[in-house]
């Protein structure tokens, strides 16, 4: 099996994933850039393989792991983040406005969708975060006429969550539906300064 870290051919041994994989992030920490893909034979390996690579080639010809700057990489994924909190957004004023109407049930959907984009919100901001050697409870915002720090923001989201997942199960519905129209979107704009900051960190190259 060949293996090429970007367009460099590498020699590892043995010659298997596991070690193509090890030997691949060893020499890219070392240049100060991280893997960001892997690719087998031209195709993208699936991420389980990554996580647990075979003592084998898993029957590959070549091997292809590519690499990027840590803080560019971190940069655009932030960015693209954004669209996340807008889906977040959405989905609360709509769930909030067919409560409002007294369709519960039609509720539950752009609820759900509301709270999955939130979920993937955080394991971004964390992992993102990671990558930059920062701990993203102590990064500090600029939030309205003062600062609060990505501990608060997520402490606050955490709170209103609660809330949300409180109201529902006990299917107080004209609470639920206050908790999404007038606090959820002030949880929108919290975390929209922390990905900008995060983004701005990265884009600084600073860690």
């Amino acid at each position: 099996m060949r293996v090429l870290l970007d367009d460099r051919p590498i020699e590892i041994e043995p010659v298997t994933v596991a070690r193509a994989i090890e030997a691949a992030r060893e020499s890219a920490n070392a240049e100060g850039r991280i893997v960001i893909e892997v690719l087998g034979d031209g195709r993208s390996v699936d991420q389980q393989l990554i996580e647990s690579p075979p003592a084998d080639t898993a029957g590959f010809a070549e091997l292809k792991l590519v690499t990027a700057d840590p803080g560019a990489f971190v940069a655009v994924t932030l960015s693209d983040s954004g669209s996340l909190l807008e889906a977040a957004a959405d989905g609360h004023q709509r769930a909030a406005d067919e409560l409002m109407a007294g369709n519960r049930e039609e509720a539950i959907a752009p609820l759900s969708e509301a709270l999955q984009a939130w979920q993937v919100v955080r394991d971004v901001i964390e992992k993102s975060a990671a990558l930059l050697g920062l701990d993203a409870r102590a990064v500090a915002c600029t939030w309205k006429s003062g600062s609060v720090t990505g501990g608060e923001i997520i402490d606050g989201l955490t709170e209103k969550l609660g809330e949300v997942k409180r109201t529902l199960t006990e299917q107080d519905d004209s609470a639920l539906s206050d908790v999404l129209a007038y606090d959820m979107p002030e949880q929108v704009e919290r975390w929209r300064a922390l990905l900008k900051q995060l983004e701005s960190i990265a884009a600084e190259g600073r860690a």
